[in-house]
């Protein structure tokens, strides 16, 4: 069987604005620190397999997927949807809401 987490990682919206600003300079880092430990607290308790993890993402979430397998060994496998691979280049060439996503 499947078992499917959908990580409201730091800096989601709906959960207020401190919630929201975690994600605030540290895109890549509260991102993948969250869905790390949502990971590892389903293997802890039994309900899913750690050894055969994975994970995906589109766009900022491709990211997120790109910076976990890359920086981090929790999950086995991955899939970066139209994931952003570079960011600098994102923010150079994106709409004006994306173009944000760096600063500090």
């Amino acid at each position: 069987g499947f078992a499917i987490a959908d990580v409201n990682y730091g800096g989601s919206t709906g959960f207020g604005r401190a919630y929201r600003n975690r994600l605030r300079g540290n895109w890549g880092v509260t991102d993948v620190d969250d869905c790390c430990a949502a990971a590892r607290y389903l293997a802890d308790q039994g309900l899913v397999d750690g050894s055969r993890l994975c994970i995906d993402g589109g766009s900022a979430g491709g990211y997120t997927t790109l910076a976990v397998l890359a920086f981090r060994d929790v999950f086995n496998a991955g899939s970066s949807h139209y994931g952003v691979a570079d960011a600098e280049l994102l923010a150079q060439h994106t709409h004006k809401f994306e173009s944000r996503y760096l600063d500090l």
